[in-house]
């Protein structure tokens, strides 16, 4: 046998070069692993988390209809200061400079029927005069004062509706904020189902190896995966989609990466947990009295009421009360500015005035009050009605959302066992493959149901703290 020295070994450099070569494709497959845990991470970090409090506090601050309201509320407070500098006389300055220019031909006149000639001549003078102004409303049947509480119930009017507002978003961000945990809980469920397709394919398989089973099942149950990835993928749109829903409640851009947190919310699972929620709600008096006692538009009803009656009580004010105001000028006349003091003059008074006929303006104006006040109270026990009516409905979509998880409970309980029969029967080949595939499909849709029922319920709820006035932010 031949030796080589060691340097000229035949190859050796193959060898090396082989050596290199899985060195360079062991590099390659943990830079590529790194990628695939990297890029995932990124895409996490780059997604901003929105739990429940900072979903209701973005979608407050960003809305055009409270941004609406505050701006309105800022016109009335200057409202407000007008109305009180009403109470106080008024003071303003006045001046102005005049200078005339008289130029004449000359002619004759006459005197006692004599004729006097005067030739041509031009003459010219300045007039200069300043002065201060004073009013003030003594007394008007003290409609000045009614309008400053006019001001006052007004802005206390807009805020109460503004708080309105406030929860009418709260409540569309509950709305919003529950249908994305709802469709991320369907996709796991899903995403759930496709695995154990996946493994029933991989079962499947296996007894095709020993020859327990046909090709054809692995066919039948690769087309039962291909359904399920299709459910997956359609879920993670829907998934997308209630984000989006949601970004667009919070008037955010629709194109941004979030994620929801549910960490800080309760969510009840089990039926007796349920059962401890709908009996909060056991009182149906109790809740619509506190509907009416806490609910901001009701407030606002009411409120908006009284500020109708203020402006009747200012309009018959107007009507049955004399005006009383006074006034006062001090006057500088003079042909020079160093010479203002040659003329004074100080002029003050009262002014009083009584409207006997104003074409019956006045009148009407005071049955128009008349009638609003009444329809807006009519408005008021329709929107007490209404309360009762929504208040009942929804007390019946939480009774009926319970029904449906408590009976869904006890399906599944049994769609499981349809299962496991199912796949014992096709294992020892009893039973078919499709048995199997239709076990496991029903059993899945009711847990779908079971989400859906669950999320319905968590809604309802909130939707009665909503109508009967609990909801708080």
């Amino acid at each position: 046998m031949l030796k080589y020295p060691s340097a000229v070994k035949p190859f050796a450099g193959i060898h090396v070069y082989l050596n290199n070569n899985k060195s360079i494709t062991l590099m390659k497959k943990t830079l590529v692993l790194l990628l695939f845990l990297i890029l995932p991470l990124n895409f996490l970090l780059s997604q901003e988390s929105y739990d429940l409090n900072k979903t209701v506090r973005t979608a407050i601050n960003n809305s055009l209809t409270v941004s609406t309201y505050q701006n309105n509320i800022s016109i009335q407070e200057f409202n407000l200061k007008s109305a009180y500098g009403s109470l106080i006389p008024s003071l303003s300055f006045t001046g102005s400079w005049t200078r005339n220019n008289t130029t004449n031909k000359g002619g004759v006149t006459y005197l006692n029927g004599i004729p006097y000639k005067y030739d041509s001549y031009t003459s010219a003078g300045n007039s200069f005069s300043f002065g201060l102004n004073s009013q003030v409303t003594l007394f008007n049947g003290f409609a000045n004062y009614d309008n400053v509480d006019l001001q006052k119930q007004s802005i206390a009017t807009l805020k109460t509706s503004l708080e309105q507002v406030k929860y009418d978003i709260i409540i569309s961000v509950y709305q919003r904020f529950f249908d994305v945990l709802k469709k991320e809980k369907i996709l796991k469920a899903n995403e759930d189902n496709l695995t154990v397709s996946k493994d029933q394919l991989d079962r499947i398989k296996e007894y095709v190896n020993v020859g327990k089973k046909t090709v054809s099942e692995v066919y039948k149950q690769d087309v039962q995966v291909a359904q399920n990835e299709l459910s997956v993928l359609s879920s993670k749109n829907d998934v997308s989609k209630s984000k989006v829903d949601l970004l667009s409640v919070m008037n955010e851009d629709v194109t941004r990466a979030v994620t929801v947190d549910a960490s800080g919310i309760y969510i009840p699972e089990q039926l007796s947990e349920l059962k401890t929620v709908m009996a909060k709600y056991s009182n149906f008096e109790t809740l619509v009295q506190n509907a009416v006692t806490t609910r901001y538009d009701y407030k606002a009803a009411i409120q908006d009421i009284g500020v109708s009656e203020t402006r009747y009580g200012i309009s018959k004010k107007y009507l049955y009360y004399p005006s009383l105001s006074g006034f006062a000028s001090y006057n500088f006349n003079g042909n020079d500015l160093d010479r203002l003091d040659n003329s004074k003059v100080l002029t003050f008074g009262l002014t009083l005035s009584y409207p006997i006929f104003q074409g019956f303006q006045t009148d009407v104006t005071n049955q128009t009050y008349q009638v609003n006040i009444k329809q807006k109270k009519e408005d008021l026990v329709k929107l007490e009605r209404q309360i009762r009516t929504d208040l009942r409905k929804a007390l019946f979509d939480l009774e009926t959302s319970y029904k449906q998880i408590e009976i869904t409970d006890k399906n599944i309980i049994s769609a499981e066992q349809d299962k496991l029969l199912s796949e014992e029967n096709f294992r020892i080949g009893y039973g078919t493959l499709l048995d199997v595939q239709v076990a496991t499909t029903n059993l899945n849709n009711l847990k779908i149901n079971r989400i859906n029922y669950l999320y319905n319920f968590l809604l309802t709820q909130k939707q009665i703290d909503y109508l009967s006035g609990l909801l708080k932010y």
